[in-house]
Parts: structure tokens; sequence; C-alpha cells
């Protein structure tokens, strides 16, 4: 009985450590320094130009991790390169795009933004479509589809998807995605410089059924009001390996002579799949 109690207190005592290692680098905002309570909320004002390149990076993220899934980090790893043209105009999906190109891979994946008129008392949805049949590195993903719904004063987001991706035993298995993401503003006296970043969490699922879950931060650069870089990353909390994808992306503003007092965001950038075994170093600590 001894000998049972003492494995059984040093298995508790294992879980007990790894829980608070893997709890520890996970910290919450400075907004929430004096405890959990409702964020003050002020308005984020972000065009609707920017917001639809937003969301489609946002898909990016989703739409990677279930590739990541349905093969393993692993054979995701690797830099993509990631293109994005926006001018928020509503329901007009070949002017809301990006394509992902993967290494090795000529054909880029595509998707595209519907975005739906705005309400002034509820927010706004942005529905994102898979333009055809596609892989990003080696895995093969179709029919994805995924909504994401902000709040009218742009400070939470909401999303949900499905796509449909091949499995290491070549079938077509279907993933399901969920996110919810909190967006704040940080802004010091005196600077030209905003930051808008953005913490919350997502989950991914097989076949309906839990398998993932991941910690993700964001944080964008707006300088005189104008949009320079946009950062997303993902962190698997839960799952079978660490894993961490990570998009950098920067901005030109494009006038576009056609149509008039209407900007245009051009977004390129990098995303990068790698087995992060660390958590405490933080890509997003940009400030310049």
């Amino acid at each position: 009985m001894m000998f049972t109690l003492s494995i059984l207190f040093a298995v508790i005592l294992s879980f007990s450590q790894i829980a608070q290692a893997s709890s520890e680098p996970v910290k919450v905002p400075s907004i929430y320094d004096d405890g959990p309570g409702p964020a003050p909320i002020a308005a984020i004002k972000l065009e609707s130009d920017e917001i639809a390149s937003l969301m489609l990076l946002e898909s990016v993220m989703d739409i990677s991790s279930s590739a990541v899934l349905a093969g393993s980090c692993q054979s995701a790893e690797g830099s993509y390169s990631i293109e994005i043209f926006a001018d928020g105009a509503i329901n007009k999906p070949e002017t809301n795009i990006v394509k992902i190109t993967s290494p090795g891979n000529s054909e880029p994946l595509v998707l595209n933004a519907i975005i739906e008129a705005p309400d002034s008392f509820i927010g706004q949805n942005i529905n994102i479509l898979q333009a055809k049949n596609s892989k990003l590195k080696e895995t093969l993903l179709s029919e994805y589809s995924g909504v994401a719904t902000v709040n009218r004063e742009l400070t939470l987001l909401s999303m949900h998807s499905r796509t449909l991706a091949q499995g290491q035993n070549n079938n077509l298995i279907s993933y399901q995605g969920l996110l919810i993401k909190h967006f704040y503003e940080e802004q010091k006296p005196d600077n030209k410089n905003q930051y808008i970043l953005g913490w919350g969490s997502a989950s991914l699922s097989k076949e309906d059924f839990p398998a993932n879950q991941f910690w993700v931060r964001f944080k964008a650069l707006k300088v005189h009001g104008e949009l320079k870089r946009m950062v997303l990353q993902e962190d698997r909390l839960i799952g079978t390996s660490s894993c961490r994808i990570l998009i950098d992306s920067a901005a030109e503003i494009k006038k576009d002579n056609e149509i008039e007092n209407r900007n245009n965001v051009v977004l390129k950038g990098i995303m990068t799949i790698t087995r992060s075994q660390s958590y405490e170093d933080n890509p997003l600590a940009f400030e310049f």
C-alpha cells in the first residue's frame, strides 16, 4: 500500500508541475491586472478593407490548423507566402481575396470574403469561402467555409468554420473550428503609433469531436491612421504535440483610381509553421 501511495503521490505531483509549467507562460493582458471583470470597451476604428484583410488572415490561420491536424505539425512545417487584396466592398468576393502559396507548390490556395452590410446596432458578418480544392503543402483541402462575426465596437470576434482535409489514410475528413477573440487598443501618449491587440482561444474538432485547443494572439500597427502591419500567432495548448502558426504581414495602402473615396489594402507576408517547444518568446512584441 505504501508503494501504491508513493506512486500515486508522484503522479499527482508530476501532473501538477506540468499544469503549472504549461499555464504560467499564458499571461493575460495587462488590462486584467486588477483581476477578472468586464474590460473597458473602447470602440476600435478600422476601415472596411482593413476588417476584410483581418478576417481573411484569421481564415488562413483557421484552415492551416485543419491541415496541421489532418497530417501533423512536422509534415506542415515550413514557410508559406501570403498575399491579400481587399477593398471591403459589400458582397464582392472577387475583390476580397487571399492567396496562400505553399513551399514546392505553384498553385496557391485561394479564399474569398463575402462581406455583409454592417448593422449599426449589432455588428457585421464576413463569410469566407474556398475558391476550389487546393493543397496546403501536401494536404488536400476542400469546401472550406467560415463565418466571422464582429460586434459593432469591433472589440469581439467570433468565428466558426468547416473544412474537409485529406488525412493520413487519404480520406477526406471533416474538421470544425471555433474562435473567440477580444480586441483592444494601446496607444502611448505623444506616440504616432497605434497598436491594436487581440487575444483569445480557439478549438478544432475532428468529425465534431474536440481534438485541439489553441491560445491565439494578434497585434496590428497603424501609423497616422494607416495600417502598416498585422501579426497573428496561434500556439497549440492541447493536442498531440507543440505547434505554432505565425503570420507576419506588411500592408501597403493603394488608392483605387476606379473607385472614388475607397482605399485598397494589399498585404504581403509569410506564414511559418513550426514545432515550437516554448511559449515564453513573444514574436508579437514588436514596437517601431
